[in-house]
């Protein structure tokens, strides 16, 4: 990443850092209560050309559900009936990330208090949406209501010998294909972002996210420019992050990421997309905030898709952890800079 000169950075005033960091009791606690995520949904975008990024997403380890000359819509084998849509366009953009909310009446709040406009029953999936946009013009959906499919089987769990604990006696490890992978949810979007500050507090105060690790110019603290929040779901656990927010002029998405069950099926999978020349950005490597198993992959419109496991896991009383950012690797496993990440 390329660190611009403090003066083109927004600067969060304190005010607004206590209100990202902390759980706080009083009126912004009362707004989170009112429009209560469930979980990130899907993601879609416009690309020039579905064909190579169809023949991309299945061996990346995607399902098609549907496809036309116009759209292709695909999903997981968790359970969701879609979480990524690609449209044809004249070029290749991010157009909107969905969630899911927890009641109905959530949608109706977001409409009276945030300026949503309804889209009535959605096209694909079922149930009800509602959108907004943030700061730099991402459409933001928000559902209720959206059907779901029954998870398929997944592999049976590695049994792993450490010096300190035995499990596997007598036979190998159970044997895997190298293949794409068993993708399980859609469990994060990383975006570039014009404004941290803005966009900081549109998603803070509209949808209620939670910092949980965010990184400031050296030295001074009140200057941030990448986040990654959570979201609020009060005493449950949930995921690190499912929104991070990159300050960049460029804007759009950073990189969209997928659950793989373990290290093991992303290495294989790793190996199976490399035979087939691909571009591999960066990994299998795992991220010091966050803790997770990543390995990214450019597509064929040029998108970085994920694949992620071993994630850490939040409560909202769990606080936000602020850090310099001139003392973070984005790779706990390696020493290679940042700059292919970025680029």
């Amino acid at each position: 990443m390329t660190i611009q000169s403090i003066s083109q950075f927004d600067i969060l005033p304190s005010s607004r850092m206590e209100r990202i960091g902390e759980y706080a009791e009083s009126r912004f606690a009362w707004e989170k209560l009112n429009m209560r995520l469930k979980a990130i949904h899907h993601v879609e975008f416009t690309v020039r050309n579905l064909d190579k990024l169809e023949n991309f997403a299945k061996d990346f380890g995607l399902v098609a559900v549907e496809r036309s000359d116009e759209r292709l819509i695909m999903r997981t084998r968790g359970g969701d009936s879609y979480c990524y849509v690609a449209n044809k366009g004249d070029g290749n953009r991010l157009l909107a990330v969905g969630f899911e909310v927890e009641d109905e009446t959530s949608l109706d709040e977001a409409i009276q208090r945030h300026g949503a406009r309804d889209l009535g029953a959605m096209p694909f999936g079922g149930g009800r949406g509602v959108a907004l946009s943030d700061p730099d013009g991402n459409e933001i959906v928000l559902m209720y209501g959206v059907k779901r499919r029954k998870s398929e089987a997944s592999y049976p769990e590695l049994l792993i010998n450490t010096p300190f604990q035995k499990q596997r006696f007598g036979h190998s490890q159970y044997p895997r294909e190298t293949g794409p992978a068993q993708l399980w949810r859609l469990g994060h979007v990383g975006l570039f972002v014009k404004s941290f500050a803005a966009t900081a507090k549109w998603y803070g105060d509209v949808l209620g996210l939670i910092g949980s690790d965010i990184y400031h110019i050296p030295g001074q603290p009140q200057v941030q420019i990448v986040g990654f929040f959570r979201l609020d779901r009060g005493d449950e656990y949930v995921d690190h992050h499912a929104l991070a927010f990159m300050q960049d002029d460029r804007g759009g998405c950073h990189h969209i990421s997928f659950e793989a069950q373990d290290f093991e099926a992303q290495n294989r999978t790793h190996r199976y997309l490399a035979r087939k020349e691909y571009e591999s950005i960066w990994g299998v490597g795992r991220h010091p905030h966050g803790s997770h198993v990543f390995d990214v992959w450019r597509s064929p419109d040029g998108a970085r898709f994920e694949t992620f496991s071993d994630t850490d896991l939040f409560r909202a009383s769990d606080g936000t952890n602020y850090h310099d950012i001139s003392t973070i690797t984005l790779d706990e496993w390696v020493d290679d800079g940042p700059e292919r990440y970025f680029a």
